[in-house]
C-alpha cells in the first residue's frame, strides 16, 4: 500500500478478496513510510491499511519494514553502507540490501522501529504472521558484479568474536586454518581480518570456509535478534522470513538461517530463472527439507505472477503456467502460497513487473487462472502430498563452498595461467542436486544437510550422496552404519577426500569401504556411457576410465562412481545410465 495512492486501497483490497485470497503481505521494505525522519514515526497510513484488510476479511503477513535503510539514516551514519572485499562502498542508490546488519547504528535504529511495530500491531485483528527482514543475505544480493561482502570494521569485529568463540585459543584456530602454509600464523585474535582474497585468488581455503559459515550464522543471529524483539510483545503469531536459491556464494546456508523460525518462505520465479517442472519440484523438496529440519512451516512467500524485469528471462507468464506451478508446489509440501504481486509497480527498480493484474489495473488471464486455482482447493481437508521418506538426497554446503573456493568465478586470465572453470565452481553443487533429482523424479525425495548427517539422522532407505568432497569422520561412520544396517547409498568421485575444514585426508575415506588405489581426483564434465561399466567391484584403479561399482556392505549396497556422476545425469545421452541406477535402487 505504501506504493499506491490511498484512494486506491479500498478498491484493491476488495478485488483481492473478491478473487478468493485470504492473506496479503506488505511492509517488508517500508522504513521511510513509517519513519520518514529520525524519531518522526507515522503509523496512520499503516493503521488504515490494516483496518481496511479487516473490513474486507483479509489477514496480513506484516513485514518488519527494516530490510532497506532509509536515506536519512545513511546520511547520518554513512558507515552502515556495506564494504566489498576490494574496499569499494555500496552505491548510495544501489541494490538491496543497502545496510550491513553487523553495524551497531543500523541495529539500534532497526530495533527501535521493530519494537514500535510489534507493540502497536501484535493485537491487531488483521495480523496473521510476522515477516522478519526480506531475503536476508550479506549485501548486496542484486549487484551484478562478483564481489564479496561485508568487510567493514563492524563485520571484522563480529568475525573475530565468532572465531574466538568457536576455537577458544589461537593455537586451535591456527591448526584449523592451516596457517603454517605461506606464513599466515596469527599470534593473537586481534590480528584477524576478514578474508578479502578468498574467492579463488589463492586465498586460504580454510579461512574462507569458516568465513562463509560465519556469514550464515551471523544472519541467523540477526533474525533471532529480531524475533526476540517481536516475541516480547507477541506470544501468539508465527514469525519467519524468506529467501531464495541459486548464486551459491552469495546465498547463506538455508539450513542455518531457518533455525528458530516458525515458518520459512521460498521466493521462486520459474519463468525468470527458466526452471522446468522437474527443477521446480526439486527445489520445493529441498525447501521442505530445510523446513522439516528446523520444524518450520514451508511457505512459498513469492511465486512469480507476471513477467520478470531486470532479473532473469522477461518472457510472458500465462495463467496455465501459474496453475501448473501451483499444483507442483502444493504436491511437494507448501503449506501456503503467496503470488508476487497484485499489480505491477509504476515506478522503481521493478517497474512493470510481475503483476496478476495488467499495468492499467485490468484483469489478466493470470488472475482468472488464480481464481480457478482457489476454487479448485475450496473445501479441501487434506491435499495430496507425494510420499518421499524412502528416498533422500544429501546436500553438503561445506562441499559446495569448498568446490566454489577452488574453482572460483568465470573469469579471464593471462594465457600462461589456467583460467579455471568458474562455471563449474559456481554451480557444481547445484548441478549435482539436479542430477540426483533426475533419478527420483517424479517420486520426489527428502533432503538432508550437514548437521543431520553429523547427528546420524538418516530416516530413509536410499541415500543419494552428492558432491561428497568434504566429510567429517563422524559423518563417515554414520554412513557406514547406515550401509551395514541395510541402506543403499549412491555416490561419486572425491568421496571423503577432505575433512570438514577442507584438510586433505592422507587416504580418502572411501578407501575404508572400497579397496582401491587413488591416483588422482578431478571434476570432469564430459559425457559418459553406460557401456563397459563394471559390476560388483571390490577394488579398481581409475587410469582415466570411468567405473561404476556396486558393492555389498553388510546388509546394504553402495553404488559408487569414480567420476562426477550426478552433474552428468541431466546431460543428453546419459538416459541409459539414469535407468541403470534407478534399477539398482529399485525405482
Amino acid at each position: 500500500p505504501d506504493q499506491w495512492p490511498k484512494e486506491y486501497w479500498d478498491q484493491a483490497f476488495a478485488q483481492i478478496k473478491g478473487t478468493g485470497f485470504e492473506v496479503v503481505r506488505f511492509g517488508e521494505m517500508a522504513w521511510d513510510w513509517l519513519e520518514p525522519g529520525d524519531s518522526s514515526f507515522k503509523f496512520k497510513e499503516l493503521d488504515a491499511a490494516m483496518d481496511l484488510c479487516g473490513k474486507h476479511g483479509l489477514k496480513v503477513i506484516l513485514g518488519t519494514a527494516i530490510a532497506q535503510a532509509p536515506q536519512w539514516l545513511i546520511s547520518r551514519y554513512p558507515d552502515i553502507l556495506p564494504i566489498a572485499h576490494d574496499g569499494s562502498k555500496h552505491p548510495e542508490y544501489g541494490p538491496r540490501p543497502n545496510a550491513c546488519r553487523d553495524n551497531p547504528n543500523f541495529r539500534r535504529y532497526a530495533k527501535r522501529l521493530v519494537e514500535k511495530l510489534a507493540s502497536r500491531y501484535s493485537r491487531h485483528p488483521s495480523l496473521f504472521m510476522w515477516q522478519l527482514d526480506n531475503e536476508p543475505g550479506y549485501p548486496p544480493l542484486d549487484l551484478t558484479e562478483n564481489k564479496d561482502w561485508c568487510h567493514c570494521e563492524a563485520t571484522r569485529k563480529a568475525f573475530l568474536n565468532w572465531a574466538k568463540n568457536k576455537y577458544g585459543s589461537i593455537d586451535r584456530l591456527n591448526a584449523a586454518w592451516g596457517t603454517k602454509f605461506w606464513v599466515e600464523t596469527f599470534s593473537n585474535f586481534s590480528e584477524i581480518k576478514t578474508p578479502k582474497g578468498g574467492m579463488w585468488d589463492a586465498g586460504n581455503p580454510h579461512i574462507y570456509l569458516d568465513w562463509f559459515r560465519f556469514k550464515s550464522e551471523s544472519i541467523s543471529e540477526w533474525l533471532l535478534f529480531l524475533k526476540e524483539i517481536v516475541r516480547k510483545h507477541d506470544r501468539t503469531h508465527k514469525i519467519g522470513t524468506n529467501s531464495f536459491t541459486s548464486i551459491p556464494n552469495r546465498i547463506p546456508d538455508h539450513s542455518v538461517i531457518a533455525r528458530g523460525m516458525d515458518w520459512f518462505g521460498w521466493d521462486i520465479y520459474p519463468k525468470g530463472t527458466m526452471n522446468p517442472d522437474e527443477s521446480l519440484a526439486q527445489i520445493a523438496d529441498y525447501w521442505k527439507g530445510v523446513c522439516k529440519q528446523n520444524k518450520a512451516e514451508f511457505w512459498v512467500m513469492e511465486l512469480q505472477a507476471g513477467p520478470n524485469v531486470r532479473w532473469g528471462y522477461p518472457g510472458r507468464v500465462t495463467g496455465e503456467e501459474i496453475k501448473r506451478w501451483t499444483k507442483i508446489l502444493v504436491e511437494h509440501g507448501a503449506k501456503g502460497i503467496m503470488y508476487f504481486n497484485w499489480r505491477p509497480p509504476l515506478f522503481g527498480s521493478e517497474t512493470g513487473g510481475f503483476g496478476l493484474l495488467n499495468a492499467d489495473g485490468s484483469p489478466s488471464d493470470r488472475l482468472q487462472a488464480v481464481k480457478e486455482i482457489i476454487k479448485s482447493y475450496e473445501g479441501e481437508k487434506s491435499i495430496f502430498r507425494l510420499p518421499t521418506n524412502r528416498l533422500a538426497i544429501y546436500h553438503s554446503k561445506t562441499s559446495e563452498i569448498q568446490t566454489f573456493q577452488e574453482e572460483g568465478f568465470p573469469r579471464p586470465c593471462p594465457p600462461i595461467w589456467f583460467c579455471g572453470r568458474g562455471e563449474i565452481g559456481m554451480f557444481y553443487g547445484l548441478n549435482s542436486l539436479a542430477g540426483a533429482y533426475r533419478l527420483v523424479h517424479p517420486y520426489g525425495a527428502e533432503f538432508l544437510f550437514d548437521e543431520q548427517l553429523e547427528q546420524g539422522e538418516l530416516e530413509c532407505e536410499v541415500l543419494l550422496l552428492t558432491n561428497p568432497y568434504t566429510l567429517s569422520k563422524k559423518q563417515f561412520e554414520h554412513l557406514r552404519e547406515f550401509l551395514e544396517d541395510g541402506g543403499k547409498v549412491v555416490t561419486e568421485a572425491r568421496f571423503g577426500m577432505k575433512d570438514e575444514m577442507g584438510h586433505l585426508y592422507p587416504t580418502p575415506l572411501i578407501s575404508n569401504i572400497v579397496k582401491s588405489q587413488n591416483l588422482s581426483c578431478e571434476i570432469i564434465e564430459e559425457d559418459i556411457s553406460v557401456e563397459g561399466l563394471a559390476n560388483n567391484i571390490t577394488g579398481f584403479k581409475t587410469e582415466g576410465q570411468p567405473n561404476l561399482g556396486v558393492i555389498e556392505i553388510g546388509k546394504g549396497k553402495l553404488i559408487y562412481a569414480n567420476f562426477s556422476l550426478f552433474p552428468n545425469l541431466t546431460k543428453p545421452g546419459n538416459e541409459a545410465l539414469v535407468e541403470r541406477i534407478r534399477k539398482e535402487i529399485d525405482l
